[in-house]
């Protein structure tokens, strides 16, 4: 990557989780890239709560995981950030 990452690669990136081992010029540009580009920066948002979600599902006990309710919850998230 030479000068600004396309979207595909922006989003690779960040589903891989290639950012944070990423040169600092390469953050840089892609930070960059997701002030300037609103599907990408929507993209990192969706990609943070998810991995939010999962964390958080991960901390639960088994009998607490109701799979409507964490769908619910979910939705819930997506659409009121």
């Amino acid at each position: 990557m030479m000068g600004m990452p396309s979207c595909r690669e922006v989003t690779r990136m960040l589903a891989e989780g290639e950012l944070q081992s990423a040169p600092r010029r390469v953050r840089w540009m892609v930070r960059l890239h997701l002030a300037m580009c609103r599907h990408c920066g929507r993209f990192a948002r969706q990609m943070s709560l998810i991995s939010q979600a999962l964390k958080n599902m991960m901390n639960r006990r088994p009998d607490e995981l109701k799979h409507p309710d964490i769908a619910q919850r979910i939705i819930a998230r997506l659409k009121h950030p």
